[in-house]
């Protein structure tokens, strides 16, 4: 058919993605957080050390309203500018923008925006958007202090 490819979709419809496949892509980002989390981790000297929380990382300036019941996201995504998002219209940053969420953070991070469309299993069809990311370097605390860890959200 002209103007479908070879799934019969017309050019440039949204891809539907299944719970399986969903699953797996989930579960492949999960796997590159847990190798992230596992790079240079530091064991503490005792179960006292394990369960004191570290200072809170200061997030970056700037970002988007996400709206109800999100609010502000501290966080800029990739893309061209006056580009948006297929569902949430969550609007693109530009091609160079900053990937992390921390100020004064220096290290790994990784990012992957993905949309399309899920089957529930009520057989309703629904458009799913998720921005992945994954952090693990040196930051500087709101408290001041330099700490080191590893930060994911989905």
């Amino acid at each position: 058919m002209k103007g479908h490819d070879r799934e019969g979709r017309q050019y440039g419809a949204p891809r539907r993605i299944g719970r399986r496949l969903l699953l797996v892509g989930t579960g492949a980002v999960a796997a590159i957080a847990g190798a992230v989390g596992a790079v240079g981790q530091v064991k503490p000297a005792s179960a006292t050390e394990l369960r004191r929380a570290k200072p809170a990382p200061s997030p970056i300036p700037g970002g988007f309203d996400a709206g109800p019941p999100v609010g502000f996201v501290h966080a800029f995504l990739p893309g061209p500018v006056g580009s948006f998002t297929p569902f949430f219209r969550l609007p693109g940053g530009g091609l160079d923008v900053e990937p992390s969420t921390l100020t004064n953070f220096k290290g790994f991070t990784a990012s992957a925006v993905l949309s399309g469309q899920a089957e529930g299993s009520d057989g309703k069809t629904y458009n799913v958007e998720f921005d992945l990311r994954v952090m693990e370097g040196e930051y500087i605390a709101e408290d001041g202090s330099h700490q080191q860890g590893t930060f994911a959200f989905f």
